[in-house]
């Protein structure tokens, strides 16, 4: 009998509490398994697709058209062109700088970790099974953000309600090298036996050099958010043991996990996805189409029946160069198979089956930028495009605030960890190169308190997510827009108001920035056009103030009295020999003395 290691170590988690951390587990992994077996079938029907050897395909006639799979990159790239960025946006007018540089700071911290490819393979997954998840975590090595996109395979949480926050528990699996975990935690090195087995999302595996570690999250009642690591039911890690996290792990409090679900599931924080809508209706394709092929080759392709021993030269027969074929005997010896034409009312249901199938996963024929109907303008298709896409925006809207929940997120951990000052590099509109220096200070602001004491509170934000519009035909319509209204003579100086009043009431992307040139070139006209004031006429002497002494003698300080310089109260002067021998600027105020001249 093997002797079993039993490991005992001082730890604020009790026994009690991690018993009933694993029957969450437990449970948890019992009620997933009905959507992993939807899922896996899901994802055998989506491999078929380019799976199939050729050589069976040609001997077997299998044939699929594969227009599920098209509707599902096509809504891919959809998502892809409407890329989301984010406006972070200030609720306190102390923020407003810090706003603009968090912008720039999180979409440089995006652009390196890569988060493009990471929102594009889990927009696909997001449309494939229904579900993609993000988990935003602070990298303590790095000193980064990291924000990956987790297998749905690999979380579990209660399976009966929509918002995962709402769990008592969430625990995300992993299979880590022994290794790493015998160097990471060398007093528990008898647990990393290498026996883990993991659930794919093709099949279950067991992997002799790799061990099961579940990161289990959970939250205090006073809303502290926790996490410990169980290796083969052992915490070997807990950070209510480790210093520093007296707070919690994440000063934000919630679950590092965001979920994007395509068409949710009522009480199920998972949904379903374009194969569970089209895959009946794309096996009904398939089977007609493989009937019709079938009919058309046996159609197309004429064979005969031949009598044994008919006396008819085969070779001949089958050799179309031969323009005369020797028989012997009775000329009905070989007689032809006659072929079924394929009823045109099969065809008519087939068209009407895929018809079907692109209303089911809203993907017709302008969504793929089809100019039928003898439509070719850009801006024409480009109209229709988004008429038809009421579906498609649905769906961004709420990938935009899965995305927004990770932003969120980011900029809590942003506030909590980034101590230091860091340097970032930023480009603006105009492709200028900038250095921006940051850290957690500009997240706070001072205050007083309910005493009246300072002290310094968090600035708080709003995000707005707004697409990254690559469609060419977008910025097709947009630029032909704005060139409209520069034609009808809108953006001219005199008309400067009005165009901001337009502008403002029109839907078309950055116009802020075309809002602020505009303000910024109507206060440059008007400098231009305003008259100069002149020393000696009635303005100058309605607006200047002269410092004047009063009484003759020298003051502690001068004091600003309003005195008209059109000749009345004070001497005549040569203004332009006093410029000569003391120039000074047109709006410098000059002392004179009223007793006794300059």
């Amino acid at each position: 009998m093997e002797n079993t290691i039993t490991y005992v170590h001082e730890s604020a988690i009790t026994d009690a509490f991690k018993s009933e951390a694993l029957s969450a587990f437990r449970k948890y992994e019992s009620d997933k398994a009905s959507f992993i077996t939807r899922v896996r079938d899901n994802d055998k029907f989506y491999r078929e697709f380019y799976e199939r050897n050729t050589e069976n395909l040609k001997k077997e006639m299998d044939c699929s058209t594969p227009l599920l799979f098209s509707a599902i990159e096509n809504a891919c790239a959809t998502s892809s062109e409407n890329y989301p960025s984010p406006n972070i946006i200030e609720r306190d007018p102390d923020g407003t700088a810090t706003a603009e540089t968090l912008s720039k700071l999180i979409e440089c911290e995006l652009d390196h970790i890569g988060f493009k490819k990471i929102y594009k393979n889990n927009t696909r997954n997001k449309l494939k099974y229904g579900t993609a998840i993000y988990g935003v975590f602070y990298n303590d090595i790095s000193g980064d953000i990291d924000i990956k996109s987790i297998d749905i395979f690999d979380v579990f949480v209660d399976m009966h309600l929509r918002d995962i926050q709402d769990s008592n528990f969430l625990f995300i699996s992993q299979a880590v090298d022994n290794d790493i975990l015998k160097r990471a935690y060398p007093e528990f090195s008898g647990l990393f036996t290498g026996d883990a087995k993991i659930e794919t999302i093709t099949e279950s595996c067991d992997l002799k050099d790799r061990s099961i570690v579940l990161d289990c999250y959970y939250k205090k009642p006073d809303g502290k958010l926790h996490m410990m690591k169980l290796c083969n039911d052992t915490v070997i890690y807990a950070t209510e043991d480790s210093m520093g996290y007296e707070n919690g792990l994440y000063d934000h409090g919630l679950y590092p996990v965001v979920f994007d679900v395509l068409y949710p599931c009522e009480h199920s924080p998972f949904g379903f996805g374009m194969l569970d809508v089209g895959k009946t209706t794309q096996i009904q394709i398939d089977k007609m189409d493989n009937a019709i092929t079938k009919n058309l080759m046996q159609t197309s392709n004429v064979r005969y029946f031949s009598k044994k021993n008919g006396g008819i030269d085969e070779k001949e027969f089958l050799d179309m160069a031969h323009g005369i074929v020797h028989y012997e005997g009775d000329v009905g010896a070989i007689l032809p198979i006659s072929g079924t034409a394929v009823n045109a009312n099969y065809i008519t249901y087939r068209e009407s089956k895929k018809d079907e199938l692109k209303e089911l996963v809203a993907n017709r024929d302008f969504q793929q930028g089809d100019a039928s109907g003898g439509v070719v303008s850009g801006t024409a298709i480009n109209l229709l495009q988004q008429s038809g896409e009421k579906r498609a925006r649905s769906m961004m809207d709420d990938s935009y605030e899965a995305y927004r929940c990770i932003i969120v997120m980011a900029i809590e951990l942003i506030r909590q960890f980034y101590n230091d000052e860091r340097v970032i590099r930023s480009t603006d509109e105009y492709g200028k190169k900038t250095f921006i220096r940051f850290s957690n200070d500009l997240l706070m602001k001072s205050g007083l308190g309910a005493q009246g004491e300072l002290e310094w509170k968090p600035l708080l934000f709003d995000i707005d997510v707004v697409a990254q519009k690559e469609n060419p035909f977008t910025r097709e319509a947009q630029n032909s827009t704005l060139l409209a209204l520069w034609q009808q003579g809108l953006f001219n100086p005199q008309m400067n108001q009005v165009a901001q009043i337009v502008l403002k009431h029109m839907n078309i992307d950055g116009k802020d920035k075309i809002l602020s040139d505009l303000q910024e070139l109507f206060k440059q006209n008007n400098a231009q056009t305003a008259p100069t004031p002149t020393p000696g006429t009635p303005m100058a002497a309605e607006e200047e103030l002269v410092p004047v002494e009063v009484g003759g003698g020298a003051m502690p300080e001068e004091e600003l009295v309003p005195v008209p310089l059109d000749g009345g109260g004070m001497p005549e002067l040569n203004h332009s020999e006093m410029m000569q021998q003391n120039p000074i600027p047109e709006e410098e105020l000059v002392p004179i003395d009223l007793m006794g001249g300059l």
